[in-house]
């Protein structure tokens, strides 16, 4: 309910001495012509029902009054009064804001201002639900003083299908929302009205997907109610929504599935953004792996894999294989060929759509590999022949040993057999096989070399293939120090069959860190010397590296590549305690970029 409080008495007081002041100096106003003139009218504020006074001129001669509205006349018999200086009405209920018009014998004289009223507003129900585009009807009060219509989320309708004072028909936007409908009335008192009864917008709803399953960039008929109302559709992992249909009708669309679709739900996207989605999945049509042939195969050879929609197949990734392969020799429905890469190892093909959804393959694809069963002697003399013996050693293409470039010439080769002259200053360690047409390598045992200095003896190990009891592997990486290390290193190694890589990254920095646990210290009572051995890979002479004890750098040691060195430091040099807790080999060179190897580690 709207009230008018004391500013209507205002104006209508004022009114009222405007009339007074008028009729005083009638005789000098009045106009021989007795032409009809129109001085003001209101009071401003008024509302519907209430007296509207029009002060002028030789108003006796006005006939009728017409206001804004539909049809809104009042005639001369019903002035409540009339007078050659004042006429007084009733406000029509029809009347809208807008100019007045008062018909005389002479013409019509039409008002300067706009009557403006103060209307009680108020919205009594609304249609409960529509499509989009279709017509709704609000009922309430004074309806035809609306200007403007807002649906859920802002979206304002200022046109009307029609207006009268208790009926207001408007169009449903094409994006408009499920909500309740804000209704803008104007006048002295603008102000909006909220339905209470929500209008709920048509959605576009999905009953069934066919083919499902369906291949990619296939055609779906997607079936349903309501499916004009669709302006995008999503697909699973696909991010972009896809917009242009091949048909589109009330009940059914039909529409291309995109290259990188998913298993997943269809979900339909109306105009006004609202989503629906389907209840089941459409599942994805994927190729499949029956067989591999040959298998076992070697390198760089033509694999054939037979299976179902392999022509869906958009890459191939092998096991040991970063990047997939995207060029086959050639591709059908049914088979595939393509080139096995140099660095493929064993392990299951996986095949990929252009979605980078995979199948694997139900079987390993192995390789043919050399395989060393035995190498005679051993130890072996440098600059002897050295036999290795074991299968498919026809596809070595040379041979490593530790600290010594590739050998690529053999004294001779079968598939059976390879004789070899050991290079003068190898290092005992593993010998490396590469392959033709491969990057994969193959590892023999250990091969000792006969004239070279022992191992150091170690009474308490440190580090012996592996860190020993009540010794823990911290790893240490912060304030600009890192880098990585590997206590599993295979080559080269010192004594046992492993050794520890560290990869120095930053400068003065350690990814090597023990400490001793239960208990927290070792004591070193029963020792004197601290034994470590260290090799320096290709690039690293030169550079130095500090044995700290305790958390003090006290020992600076400069790496010699390509060479073991052995050192035996008294522990009073690393520590004035009879205790160790923590042990790191630091990069102290300040430059990083360099490897070592760190073997033979503990206490005499």
């Amino acid at each position: 309910m709207i009230k008018i409080f004391s500013t209507r008495v205002l104006a209508l007081v004022c009114f009222i001495m405007a009339i007074g002041l008028i009729s005083s100096c009638k005789k000098n106003n009045d106009a021989a012509s007795g032409e009809v003139q129109l001085l003001s009218f209101g009071p401003t504020g008024a509302q519907i029902g209430d007296t509207l006074s029009f002060i002028g001129r030789n108003l006796n001669l006005v006939t009728e009054i017409t206001f804004t509205g539909n049809g809104v006349v009042v005639p001369q018999s019903s002035f409540l009064e009339q007078t050659p200086e004042l006429i007084k009405v009733i406000v029509p209920k029809a009347t809208e804001q807008g100019f007045v018009t008062l018909k005389t014998p002479t013409g019509n004289i039409v008002t300067k201002t706009k009557l403006n009223l103060n209307v009680a507003s108020m919205v009594s129900s609304i249609t409960r639900q529509a499509r989009p585009g279709e017509n709704i009807t609000i009922t309430g009060n004074y309806l035809n003083w609306v200007t403007r219509v807002t649906f859920a989320k802002d979206k304002n309708v200022d046109s009307f299908v029609s207006k009268s004072i208790d009926k207001l028909v408007v169009t449903v936007p094409k994006d408009a929302q499920t909500g309740p409908v804000l209704v803008t009335y104007s006048g002295t008192k603008p102000m909006q009205v909220e339905s209470i009864d929500t209008l709920n917008v048509t959605l576009p709803m999905i009953t069934a997907l066919s083919p499902n399953p369906v291949k990619q960039l296939q055609d779906v008929t997607i079936t349903g109610t309501n499916l004009d109302l669709v302006k995008q559709i999503v697909f699973a992992n696909v991010s972009t929504p896809v917009t242009t249909f091949v048909s589109q009708t009330a009940t059914q669309i039909v529409v291309n599935v995109p290259a990188a679709a998913n298993k997943g739900k269809v979900t339909l996207v109306a105009f006004s953004d609202v989503t629906t989605t389907s209840a089941t999945d459409l599942d994805i049509i994927l190729p499949v792996i029956t067989s591999m042939n040959p298998n076992p195969i070697k390198h760089q050879e033509n694999l054939t894999i037979t299976g179902t929609n392999l022509d869906l197949a958009k890459q191939i990734t092998f096991p040991g294989v970063t990047a997939p392969v995207t060029a086959f020799v050639s591709q059908t429905p049914t088979a595939i060929v393509v080139k096995v890469p140099a660095a493929a190892t064993k392990g299951k093909l996986s095949i990929a759509t252009a979605s980078k959804v995979a199948t694997q393959s139900p079987q390993d694809l192995d390789l043919i590999l050399p395989a060393v069963t035995g190498m005679s002697p051993n130890p072996a003399d440098p600059g002897a022949d050295l036999t290795i013996t074991g299968t498919n050693l026809d596809l070595v293409d040379s041979i490593t040993f530790q600290n010594a470039p590739a050998v690529k010439s053999f004294v001779s080769q079968t598939a059976s057999q390879i004789v070899v002259k050991v290079p003068m200053g190898v290092l005992r360690g593993k010998v490396t096989l590469s392959v033709h047409n491969s990057t994969v390598t193959v590892q023999s045992d250990i091969l000792d070399i006969t004239g070279a200095v022992p191992a150091p003896t170690i009474a308490f190990p440190i580090y012996n293939d592996a860190v020993t009891t009540n010794w823990t592997s911290k790893g240490w990486v912060g304030g600009g120090w890192g880098g990585t290390k590997d206590l599993n290193n295979t080559s080269p190694i010192r004594e046992g069959s492993k050794s520890i890589k560290i990869d120095y990254v930053g400068g003065y920095g350690s990814p090597f860190q023990l400490g001793h646990t239960a208990p927290a210290t070792l004591s070193t009572s029963p020792y004197t010397t601290f034994k470590v051995s260290i090799y320096g890979a290709p690039g690293s002479g030169g550079k130095k590296v500090n044995i700290a004890i305790n958390g003090a750098d006290k020992y600076e040691i400069t790496i010699v590549e390509g060479k073991w060195m052995d050192y035996s430091i008294p522990i009073t040099s690393l520590t004035s305690t009879s205790s160790i807790s923590e042990i790191l080999i630091k990069e102290f060179s300040g430059t990083g970029g360099f490897t070592i190897y760190v073997d033979a580690l503990g206490l005499n």
